[in-house]
């Protein structure tokens, strides 16, 4: 699920006097970019609710279905309510993300290369692995009867598993894509999370038979310690979500480890209650790792009488090597109301108040002391006052920069140090711009503008490697033609020698091929990997990867086909009228990639599958396929 967030207008006034205490403040000096953009947060902990021990393979999933007769359109929350979105031709624009890399895509031709392995069917061209990944259905969406859109996705491999989740399910395949015996696993049995009950124990929910709400999966493998982890979101009662509103709150998030290197074995689960008031509820599920902790982060919504108008994001920490013995004695402490100001906020009257700040996976330990923490600057605009084209200011309503936070000391208070310590800094990217719809909306062969191309979020993990961070995130851009949905990507230099100059790169096609949900994985041998689906009026929604040679400054070409599209994406309700039709259906809400921590990177992304009205798919026609290359000759 995703909820998009909504933008507090507060008065400068009230910004004053809500500054005044407990916040942490990071100014940047007038020689630095970003002059005048000043960091601020507030301390905050996500208490342990408990932790214990599941054997996820041994416990029966429930096929059955539930007696819903909803859309399973999930739910979305913005300011404004989406609606259908009118493409900007690029001519009499000046102003607008104009790219510098558009890739001519042969009127939206599939590439020809497939990501075939070298032993099989096709070119080869030093495929690792293709093979099916899960696909929408009534089990792969449980909650939902018939099933849900989008599909949501985390990937996480070693030289042995793949270990993927999907919706409200997890799978592990070998890799070679068998999947293994006892799987696949609905995320209730898989987390261990009971039915949902009023505090008197009897039953609510009761017209989805009473299952908890869980969304967002994400997945990561960590080279270091070697361990699959998995974390998941539950919300109940919560009248921002519009979830389960007979049931007490409850806004949870469950974190998961495997006890071994072999994910079909025991996980030990922590979870962390993710409300401070009992009010208002975590979405969009985000998680990170480096060599001392897990982190993970959240966007509240709770009532618009709340905490900037109903909105703020939080970031935590939690004790890795404790949560891997399966132990607890260990808090989770961290940091809420994560917002910059500058001249930009007296211009738009509020200052800008951070979502989705993505925490970072650190495949090697590089990139300086702690955790860093990355996501753009979606207004207002700290430095212009631009509100990223969100509420019609057009394609020259532009944002652009990214907040990097650094939390250091993160478990030193769990052996009676100090606690964490957070700083923000601005780093300036090019400009990227959205819609009122809260999307860059695509095209398909059956509509126009009507497939969500997310927006401005960094939606996929960022990672870190040999220090420097990487990450990607959707935006219209001129291709000289017209705006279409693209990519813009950063690299940024950590450490004590960073540097913030020329630090983000555009990838796009010509005509209206859109490019959306990129997720990055940087190689061993300096090369970098990105898996992203595309889309396009000839193009049935598909999934490629792109790889830039290491010495290279940007991608270049249309990249591998991972999978085709096999037909139109819910075409009789895509691009149709409300409310019989959805004017732009739901895709993503991210793609997926892992590193294997030897010589393997590998991709999950979405396609459109072919249609069927009835069981499994009850026209949710999308799949999701996954892939891998060997690092050491990914490029060729």
């Amino acid at each position: 699920m995703e909820v998009r967030r909504r933008v507090a207008l507060v008065s400068a006034a009230a910004l004053v006097g809500a500054l005044s205490t407990g916040f942490t403040f990071t100014v940047a000096s007038a020689s630095e970019p970003g002059a005048g953009v000043t960091f601020s947060s507030q301390s905050a902990v996500a208490p342990l609710v408990r932790h214990y021990t599941v054997s996820p393979a041994e416990r029966p999933e429930d096929k059955s279905s539930s007696a819903s007769t909803d859309t399973r359109q999930l739910p979305r929350l913005n300011k404004h309510s989406q609606g259908n979105v009118n493409r900007t031709p690029a001519s009499g624009v000046s102003s607008g993300p104009t790219s510098d890399n558009t890739i001519a895509d042969s009127s939206g031709a599939s590439p020809t290369r497939l990501a075939t392995p070298a032993n099989g069917a096709g070119d080869g061209n030093n495929a690792k692995a293709s093979f099916i990944g899960q696909q929408s259905s009534a089990t792969t969406c449980s909650y939902f009867g018939p099933g849900c859109n989008p599909p949501d996705m985390g990937v996480a491999a070693s030289t042995q598993f793949v270990f993927q989740g999907v919706n409200t399910q997890f799978e592990v395949f070998d890799t070679s894509g068998h999947v293994q015996p006892g799987w696949p696993v609905s995320a209730q049995a898989f987390f261990g999370v009971p039915n949902v009950t009023n505090p008197d124990g009897t039953p609510c929910d009761v017209g989805f038979k009473s299952q908890p709400f869980l969304s967002d999966p994400r997945a990561l493998y960590d080279p270091i310690d070697h361990r699959f982890w998995a974390a998941m979101l539950q919300i109940e009662g919560s009248p921002a979500f519009g979830i389960a509103l007979d049931c007490p709150f409850k806004s949870v998030y469950f974190i998961a480890v495997s006890q071994t290197a072999d994910p079909r074995g025991d996980w030990n689960v922590y979870e962390f209650n993710m409300s401070l008031d009992g009010q208002f509820g975590a979405d969009f599920t985000q998680i990170g790792l480096n060599r001392d902790a897990v982190y993970f982060s959240g966007n509240m919504f709770g009532p618009g009488t709340g905490l900037n108008g109903g909105f703020y994001g939080e970031i935590f920490e939690a004790n890795k090597a404790r949560m891997e013995r399966g132990r607890g004695g260990f808090t989770a402490d961290g940091f809420f109301n994560l917002q910059a100001q500058g001249p930009g906020s007296v211009i738009a009257g509020a200052p800008f108040v951070a979502d989705t700040v993505q925490p970072a996976l650190n495949l090697d330990g590089s990139g300086g002391s702690g955790e860093v923490f990355v996501g753009t600057l979606d207004g207002p605009d700290p430095v212009t006052g631009n509100f990223c084209g969100f509420f019609g200011g057009g394609v020259t309503d532009t944002c652009s920069g990214l907040g990097l936070w650094r939390m250091t000391n993160p478990i030193g208070h769990d052996s009676g140090g100090g606690a964490p310590t957070l700083t923000g800094a601005y780093v300036p990217t090019k400009p990227y711009v959205s819609t009122p719809a809260f999307s860059e909306p695509a095209d398909q062969p059956s509509c126009n503008a009507c497939i969500d191309g997310s927006d401005l979020r960094i939606s996929a993990t960022p990672v870190v490697r040999a220090g420097q961070l990487y990450a990607a995130w959707d935006s219209l851009l001129n291709n000289g033609t017209q705006f279409v949905p693209g990519i813009e990507w950063a690299q940024i230099r950590l450490g004590s020698g960073q540097d913030f100059a020329d630090t983000s790169r555009y990838y796009n096609f010509s005509g209206d091929t859109a490019a959306i949900y990129p997720a990055l994985m940087p190689e061993p041998n300096g090369s970098l990997a990105m898996v992203f689906d595309v889309t396009s009026h000839t193009v049935f929604p598909q999934t490629r990867y792109v790889i830039r040679e290491g010495g290279q400054g940007n991608f270049t070409g249309r990249g591998v086909l991972l999978k085709a599209g096999e037909s139109n994406y819910r075409p009789s309700l895509c691009g149709h009228p409300a409310p019989a039709g959805i004017p732009i259906c739901r895709w993503g809400d991210f793609s997926a990639a892992s590193f294997d921590g030897v010589n393997g990177i590998w991709f999950a992304g979405q396609y459109a599958n072919q249609l069927q009205l009835g069981p499994p798919q009850n026209g949710r026609n999308w799949g999701t396929w996954i892939g891998a290359v060997n690092t050491a000759d990914a490029g060729n």
